[in-house]
């Protein structure tokens, strides 16, 4: 039996079938936090720029981290490849981190602080997530009222770049308890199914044209057409042309550190 069928058989599943957060890693956490706060129409929150390392938002389902990595750069054994794309909540950190250890790479053993307790680990093909089991768990409910955007403060969707289709689909199926889909797994994107949150998005459309850069999450708008005048009235920088197809249509920001951020209107049939 292979390791992606002895996932699939396993019992006891240490993850919690959604994902947490996703990080954006930044450089200037004012410059960002003020950049996705008025792409979001929402105020900023000063204590959190209180000289700490992130700047989060609390969104429903999964939420979204500012991280300027400032304490990890003091340190001389990290490095720049050592930044994770998602946060995935673990029931339990130490059963987390043993099925890491036989199933990919932890870079670490668990870090404990307090309520929290985390580590970071490498997929088969490379990619860096997190680990993270916390005693509490906190989403802004009201922010969906405060906003002022057509650009909605809610991730419908996380991407990770894949380069072997089938193999990521069924070690990511795996390490969220889902059942994976051999037809699915033929296509560019591969939904993996999560039970609350953003979508968990498989794409393999970066290795398939030779594109050097990713794509790391959606944003979700209820109004595609108002949400492209809004970033053209304001100033934002669109990375390439609208794309319209049959199941949604999208738009790609640069954000100011360069990092490409979808804006995303889905129909009745798309995700």
């Amino acid at each position: 039996m292979s390791k992606h069928e002895e996932m699939n058989h396993t019992t006891t599943i240490p993850f919690e079938s959604r994902v947490a957060s996703v990080f954006v890693h930044v450089t200037n956490l004012r410059e960002s936090a003020e950049w996705y706060s008025r792409l979001l129409g929402l105020p900023i929150k000063e204590e959190r720029l209180n000289g700490g390392p992130v700047y989060w938002f609390d969104f429903q389902g999964t939420h979204l981290i500012l991280d300027s990595n400032s304490g990890n750069r003091e340190n001389p054994d990290w490095k720049e490849d050592m930044m994770p794309r998602m946060m995935l909540p673990a029931k339990d950190i130490d059963e987390a981190y043993l099925f890491i250890r036989e199933q990919g790479t932890p870079l670490s053993e668990p870090e404990r602080h307090g309520p929290m307790a985390y580590f970071n680990f490498r997929a088969p093909e490379g990619n860096l997530q997190m680990a993270c089991w916390a005693e509490n768990r906190e989403e802004d409910l009201s922010l969906a009222g405060l906003s002022r955007s057509p650009i909605l403060p809610r991730i419908g969707g996380v991407f990770v770049d894949v380069k072997h289709m089938p193999a990521a689909a069924r070690w990511y199926s795996g390490l969220l308890g889902a059942e994976y889909d051999e037809e699915a797994a033929e296509q560019r994107i591969y939904s993996v199914p999560t039970a609350s949150g953003a979508a968990l998005l498989l794409d393999h459309n970066r290795h398939l044209n030779g594109e050097s850069f990713s794509e790391l999450f959606y944003f979700e708008t209820e109004d595609f057409d108002g949400a492209l005048q809004f970033v053209k009235s304001n100033g934002f920088e669109l990375a390439g042309e609208p794309q319209i197809f049959p199941d949604l249509s999208e738009f790609a920001l640069l954000d100011p550190d360069g990092n490409r951020i979808v804006i995303a209107q889905m129909n009745e049939k798309g995700h």
